[in-house]
């Protein structure tokens, strides 16, 4: 290999390590810009301040006049099953249709006498007004 052969390879290899380090600084990769992963509220982002939808809905009055999908945390009792996995929920401010999944009631028998907690959001469509249960606790 000539002279000036090998002065061509050194100057391409050089080139090609100055682009990757290059590449690495300034397209935000280098070490001093990286995200802790010990801080993950700054790698999501997003809004920080007040919020009208963590709110909780604690009674069954406050939940038929919330917003489509807002969070409830109930105590009572169902009353009834009215099919299709639909139960009429009742506490002392009034009564509404819940809808439980079959994998929330982990085996539990509940009766119109036990009192339990459940926890969900309002589901609204057209004229209907429902819970869409995600746990439920019985109270002892």
């Amino acid at each position: 290999m000539g002279l000036n052969m090998k002065k061509i390879l050194l100057l391409c290899l050089v080139g090609v390590f100055s682009a990757s380090t290059f590449a690495d600084n300034h397209l935000g990769h280098s070490t001093a810009q990286q995200i802790s992963p010990t801080n993950t509220e700054n790698a999501r982002g997003g809004f920080q301040g007040p919020s009208k939808s963590k709110r909780i809905m604690r009674d069954v009055i406050s939940a038929l006049n919330a917003s489509d999908d807002t969070k409830i945390q109930l105590t009572g009792r169902l009353t009834m099953s009215v099919g299709d996995e639909e139960y009429i929920f009742e506490d002392p401010t009034g009564d509404i249709t819940v809808e439980i999944d079959d994998d929330i009631w982990l085996g539990r028998t509940i009766t119109p006498e036990t009192n339990i907690v459940i926890r969900g959001e309002v589901e609204k469509d057209w004229n209907n007004i429902s819970i869409d249960v995600d746990s439920l606790d019985v109270l002892k």
